[in-house]
């Protein structure tokens, strides 16, 4: 018998009655069990998992409503469908016995072959998708421990980025600085050199672990997308890093920006790393960067246009990958902005893509479901 095979047990004492359900009632991906005797039957239940049970009410020493009452008082077999068979007096009274004990269906000798393997089948057919169903709750329920597990280790990541890690770096910094204060004067130009490496390494550890920090956050931002007007989030943006942009003589332009479903916290932070880097990254020109955005059938496509040192045709995808950095560790990113606007993009179900020419500058977008 395959796993995917279904159990029927038939119950009578009469060889030829049994003999001729299981003629009738055999079928693919169908086992038919025979039983003699109620005892029998309760025997056979407790070692296998049955779709139905087809039992006669007229039978010695245990006849079918004892053993429909017994079934329904042990729990593996509380729930198993009874459909009594009966040659006796069609009476209400014997129907009413039946359904208190617990039977789904009461049918009358001789029974219809039609419509009995049609009432089989429907009870066949609701187990097997209620063994499906188990089986996909089982493998949810595997999915959600695994993942409750992983919760667990992205927390301790969190604290580990958030604190373990920045302690040390913080130590670094403080007696790099007091190294440089008390041997001021005394050092020579390569020794000076070599302390300011110190000061630009740890730096840019900091700066990388702010970065990872909101990376691992942004897997616990909630999916709520309510509708978010983009031009208030470039505002409020735009304040923030209102520093960078008066350092760098940039100037931020934007068009009428749309109202779309998006989470304001992960759309501020796309924004925002696409306009730093735009500063980052620019030529020697003042950085100009243009906000866009054109409406494409159920979405709109957004865009952020520098004029800055453009990207290479080989690395437009690599960019977004975690850690990616142009240019090395000549390049003042930690390669964790782009990943992160990468996944805060399609957490809405967006994409995200570059255009760019070298020395003139490139445009990022990216799409978000328009407004509800």
């Amino acid at each position: 018998m395959s796993e995917s095979s279904v159990n029927v047990l038939v119950v009578d004492d009469k060889p030829e009655n049994l003999l001729a359900l299981e003629e009738l009632l055999t079928a693919p991906e169908r086992h038919i069990i025979r039983a003699s005797s109620g005892n029998e039957a309760l025997r056979l239940l407790l070692k296998h998992e049955v779709a139905l049970v087809l039992l006669d009410v007229q039978m010695p020493e245990m006849d079918g409503y004892e053993t429909a009452q017994l079934m329904r008082g042990a729990q593996p077999t509380r729930s198993v469908p009874i459909i009594f068979l009966t040659a006796g007096d069609r009476t209400e009274e014997r129907a009413f016995r039946g359904y208190e004990v617990g039977a789904v269906d009461f049918l009358y000798k001789p029974i219809n072959p039609q419509l009995l393997r049609a009432k089989v089948d429907v009870f066949v057919e609701l187990h097997r998708r209620n063994r499906e169903l188990r089986a996909l709750n089982g493998a949810l329920e595997r999915a959600g421990a695994a993942l409750r597990e992983k919760v667990a280790d992205l927390e301790a990541v969190n604290r580990t980025v958030s604190h373990d890690l920045r302690a040390p770096l913080r130590s670094v910094r403080g007696f790099a600085q007091l190294l440089s204060d008390s041997l001021s004067g005394k050092l020579d130009d390569e020794q000076q050199h070599f302390l300011r490496r110190i000061n630009m390494a740890s730096e840019r550890m900091t700066r990388m672990l702010d970065d990872l920090y909101a990376l691992l956050r942004l897997s616990a931002v909630e999916e709520s997308f309510p509708d978010t007007d983009c031009g208030a989030v470039l505002r409020d943006v735009l304040e923030d890093v209102r520093g960078d942009v008066e350092a760098a003589g940039a100037t931020v332009s934007h068009d009428p920006l749309p109202t779309v479903r998006a989470n304001p916290l992960l759309l501020g932070q796309i924004f925002q790393n696409l306009i730093v880097n735009a500063i980052k990254f620019r030529g020697r020109q003042p950085p100009l960067i243009h906000v866009g955005a054109v409406p494409q059938g159920g979405s709109w496509q957004l865009g952020v246009r520098d004029n800055g040192i453009g990207i290479p045709d080989d690395s437009r995808e690599r960019i977004f990958d975690l850690f990616s950095r142009l240019g090395g560790e000549s390049m003042s990113g930690t390669g964790v902005g782009l990943a992160l606007c990468k996944r805060a993009v399609e957490k809405h179900g967006g994409r995200i893509w570059v255009e760019s020419t070298m020395g003139q500058g490139s445009t990022f977008f990216f799409t978000l479901p328009e407004r509800t």
